[in-house]
C-alpha cells in the first residue's frame, strides 16, 4: 500500500456509559465524513478515549468503518501506551483480523523518557511486528509527557521499511522542517495542528506536497480541509490563506466552550448532533444520554453560537449534509438531484436551492425543497406500519374533491381500477373547477419503488403552520386565544368538513381500492368486528371494565345498525393536518393535508380527533358551538349523531390504549414509559366518560 496523504479525519467516537460503540451514530458520522471529502480515517485518534474503549468494541467500529468505506480509503488506528508488548499485541491482533489497516503509534504517554529509551521503544515495536503492518508515528510532546521524536531519532528509524510516515503536532517549526526533508512517495508527513495548515504547506516544495497530509478534527463536520489541500497542491496562496482564516474562525466558535478538558470533542459532538437533530432517532437511549450530557457540558451562549455556525456553514455549502429517507437510507445532495433528474415535472421547477428536513411524521418522511420556481414537499412512505394499501391516496381522493369523479358514475369501478394501475402521475386542480376544500396540487407521485425503495409523492408547499402550533404559540405568548378570529376559524373548519361530507356513497367500502365494487360490505359487521377485536386486545392489556364497554355498545348498537349514510372521510381531521396562516387579524385555512387514512364511512368518524385533540382541551363553548353550528348547515347534529361520535371514538380510544400498552411492554426507557402511562390515563378517563 502506498503512504497515506491528503485529509485524514480524526474521527469522533460515540460510545455509551459502558464504553460500548453506538453503531447508529458512528455509522452516520462515518458516512458524513466521507461525504465531506476526507481521504482517510483515523479511528481512536484521541488517546484518552482510545484507552477507555475495550478491544472488542474497537473491532466493532473498525468493522463498521470498513463496511461503510468499502475499503476504498485508508483507515488508521491510533494506539497509545507505555508498554511495548501492549502496542505489539494490539497491532498483531488487529492486523491479523483486518489486513488493510494502518497504525499510528505514540511515544510513551505517561512519563518523560530520554532519547535512547524512546528510540528503543519504537525499534522494539517496528522490529517485532509483521513487516506488512504500515506504521505512522505521532510527535506531540505536550500530549505525551514531553516525549519528542527528534529529527535524529526519526532518521535512525527510517531503516524500517514499514515506517511510512509521521504526524507532527507542529509546535516547533524547525523540527517540522527537518521531518519534511524525508517526504517522498514512500514516506508521508502530516500536520496535526489545524491552525497551522497553511504555514505547514508553505514549508513544503510544491512538487512534494502531494506526499503530505493534514490530520483534521474539524473534518468531522466540514468539507473545508479538502478545499485547503486542493489549493495547497495548486499553490494558490491567496485561497489557502482565506480558507485557513475561515477554518480558524470556525474552530474558535466550536471549540471555545467552558469546559475543563476535551473542548474539541465536546464542541464537535454537539455540532454534529445539532446538524442531524431531525434525523437521529429520539427513542435511542444512548443517543439521548449523550445529548443530555453535552447539554450540561456546554454553556447556553456556546450552544447558541455552535448552532448558528453550523446553520451558516450548511447554507454556505461548507458542510455537505446527508439526507435520510427512512431510518437507514442515506443520500448525498447530488444523489438526490440525480434520482429525480428524469422526472419532467420536477425538472421544470428549476435548480434545487435548498433542502429542509427530514421531518419524520407518523408513517412518512418529509422534505421541503426550495426550487428556483417553486417550493415542494416530498413525502416518502417509509413506515412499515401503514395499515392500508401501499398507494398514494391523493390520486384517489383528489378527483372526488373537484368533481371530476362522482360516486354515482356508472363506470366508477373501471375508473378506480385505472387509478390503481397508474403507478406514476400528477394531479393539478383547475382554477375554474377548484376542490371543495383547500388542498394542494399533487405535483407527482410514484408507486413503483424504482427511483427509491419507497413510494413517494410530491406536493405544493402550503404556506403557514399547523393549527396546533398557532394555538401553542398564542398560549406560550399569553395572547388572547378566545377571540373572534378563532371563533371564525372553527366556523370555517365546520364548513370545510361539511363540504367534504357532501361527497356521498351508496354503500360502505372497507378499503378505498374497493370503491365501485358491486359486492357490498356490511357496515354493522365491520363495526362489530372492530370493537370486539379492540375489547379483546384491551382485556389482554389488563383493562378492567371490558364488560362495561361491551354492554354500552350493545345498548347503543341500533344507531350503527341504522347507519345508511356513507361519505368521504378525511379520517385524521385534526390540528396537525390543518395548515393556517394569520394575516391582518384573520386566521386563514390555507390547506388541509395528510389523506393517508381517508376512507368511506360514517360521518361521525371524522369528529373523533378534532374533538379529542382540539375542542376538549381548549374547553371553550364558543369554539365548540361555532364548529358544530357551521357543520349543521349541511347535516343534522342531534343527540343520536353525538352518540355515534362516542361509539366511533370508543373504538379509536381502545386502539390507542392497546398501542400505548404494547409500547410500555417493549420499552425500557423511563421517560417514554412515564409519558406513555400519562397517555394511558387520559384514554382511560375518556373511555369511562363515554360509557358511564
Amino acid at each position: 500500500m502506498p503512504p497515506i496523504n491528503g485529509v485524514i479525519c480524526k474521527a469522533l467516537t460515540f460510545y455509551n456509559n459502558d464504553f460500548e460503540i453506538i453503531e447508529s451514530l458512528n455509522s452516520l458520522l462515518i458516512r458524513h465524513i466521507l461525504t465531506n471529502d476526507a481521504n482517510s480515517l483515523l479511528l481512536f485518534g484521541n488517546a484518552n478515549e482510545s484507552n477507555l474503549i475495550p478491544l472488542n468494541e474497537k473491532i466493532k467500529l473498525i468493522e463498521l468503518s470498513l463496511e461503510i468505506t468499502q475499503k476504498k480509503i485508508p483507515i488508521l488506528i491510533g494506539i497509545y501506551s507505555d508498554i511495548v508488548d501492549e502496542v505489539i499485541d494490539q497491532i498483531e491482533n488487529l492486523g491479523k483480523k483486518f489486513v488493510d489497516l494502518n497504525f499510528m503509534i505514540s511515544p510513551p504517554i505517561t512519563e518523560k523518557e530520554n532519547l535512547d529509551t524512546i528510540n528503543s521503544y519504537f525499534e522494539n515495536i517496528l522490529g517485532s511486528i509483521n513487516p506488512r503492518h504500515q506504521i505512522y508515528l505521532i510527535n506531540n510532546p505536550p500530549q505525551f509527557a514531553g516525549n519528542e521524536i527528534e529529527p535524529d531519532l526519526l532518521k535512525n528509524l527510517m531503516e524500517y521499511s514499514n515506517l511510512k510516515g509521521l504526524n507532527d503536532s507542529f509546535y516547533n517549526i524547525k523540527t517540522c522542517k527537518s521531518y519534511i526533508q524525508y517526504l517522498n512517495n514512500q514516506f508521508s508527513v502530516f500536520c496535526g495542528m489545524e491552525e497551522n495548515y497553511q504555514t505547514f504547506f508553505q514549508l513544503i516544495p510544491i512538487n512534494q506536497r502531494k506526499y503530505s497530509g493534514i490530520i483534521s478534527s474539524v473534518s468531522n463536520l466540514v468539507n473545508m480541509c479538502s478545499k485547503l489541500y486542493k489549493y495547497a497542491l495548486e499553490d494558490d496562496i491567496l485561497e489557502l490563506l482565506q480558507i485557513q482564516e475561515h477554518l480558524n474562525d470556525i474552530r474558535n466558535k466550536i471549540y471555545d466552550i467552558k469546559s475543563n478538558e476535551g473542548k474539541q470533542v465536546i464542541g464537535l459532538k454537539y455540532a454534529f448532533l445539532h446538524l442531524y437533530k431531525d434525523s437521529i432517532l429520539k427513542t435511542d437511549t444512548d443517543t439521548n444520554l449523550i445529548a443530555e450530557k453535552l447539554q450540561t457540558q456546554i454553556d447556553p451562549i456556546s450552544k447558541g453560537r455552535i448552532e448558528a455556525i453550523v446553520n451558516s456553514l450548511l447554507n454556505r455549502k461548507y458542510i455537505y449534509q446527508l439526507y435520510f429517507i427512512g431510518k437507514k437510507d442515506l443520500y448525498q445532495f447530488d444523489e438526490i438531484i440525480n434520482k429525480f433528474s428524469n422526472i419532467d415535472v420536477l425538472v421544470k421547477q428549476g435548480k434545487v436551492k435548498k433542502i429542509k428536513g427530514p421531518y419524520i411524521v407518523d408513517i412518512n418522511t418529509l422534505y421541503r425543497v426550495k426550487f428556483e420556481n417553486s417550493q415542494l414537499v416530498f413525502r416518502f412512505r417509509t413506515s412499515q406500519l401503514f395499515q392500508h394499501e401501499n398507494l398514494i391516496n391523493e390520486k384517489f381522493i383528489y378527483p372526488f374533491l373537484d368533481r371530476n369523479l362522482n360516486p354515482n358514475d356508472i363506470d366508477l369501478r373501471q375508473k378506480v381500477k385505472e387509478m390503481i394501475n397508474t403507478k406514476t402521475g400528477s394531479y393539478f386542480f383547475n382554477k375554474e373547477q377548484p376542490p371543495i376544500i383547500p388542498v394542494c396540487n399533487l405535483v407527482y407521485y410514484d408507486e413503483t419503488k424504482e427511483t427509491i425503495p419507497y413510494i413517494f409523492s410530491v406536493q405544493d408547499y402550503i404556506r403557514g403552520k399547523p393549527l396546533f402550533q398557532l394555538i401553542n404559540q398564542y398560549i406560550s405568548e399569553g395572547k388572547n386565544l378566545y377571540s373572534n378570529k378563532f371563533i371564525n376559524l372553527f366556523n370555517n373548519l365546520g364548513e370545510h368538513l361539511g363540504n367534504l361530507h357532501k361527497i356521498k356513497f351508496d354503500t360502505f367500502f372497507k378499503e378505498v381500492s374497493n370503491i365501485g365494487q358491486k359486492k357490498k360490505t356490511s357496515y354493522i359487521e365491520f363495526f362489530d368486528h372492530e370493537i370486539e377485536q379492540k375489547i379483546q386486545e384491551a382485556r389482554k392489556n389488563q383493562l378492567e371494565f371490558c364488560d362495561e364497554i361491551r354492554d354500552f355498545y350493545k345498548d347503543n348498537k341500533a344507531l350503527i345498525e341504522d347507519e345508511t349514510e356513507f361519505v368521504l372521510l378525511h379520517n385524521n381531521f385534526q390540528s396537525q393536518n390543518i395548515i393556517v396562516k394569520e394575516e391582518l387579524g384573520v386566521i386563514k385555512i390555507n390547506g388541509i393535508v395528510d389523506f393517508d387514512n381517508w376512507c368511506v364511512g360514517s360521518r361521525a368518524q371524522d369528529f373523533i380527533k378534532i374533538d379529542y385533540w382540539i375542542l376538549k382541551p381548549l374547553n371553550n363553548s364558543s369554539f365548540y358551538d361555532s364548529f358544530y353550528d357551521a357543520y349543521s348547515k349541511y347535516f343534522s347534529v342531534n343527540n343520536d349523531f353525538k352518540k355515534k361520535i362516542d361509539l366511533n371514538k370508543l373504538i379509536w380510544l381502545l386502539g390507542e390504549y392497546n398501542l400505548e400498552s404494547e409500547l410500555i411492554k417493549k420499552s425500557d426507557q423511563m421517560d417514554i414509559i412515564k409519558t406513555t402511562r400519562l397517555s394511558l390515563e387520559n384514554y382511560l378517563f375518556e373511555i369511562k366518560a363515554i360509557i358511564r
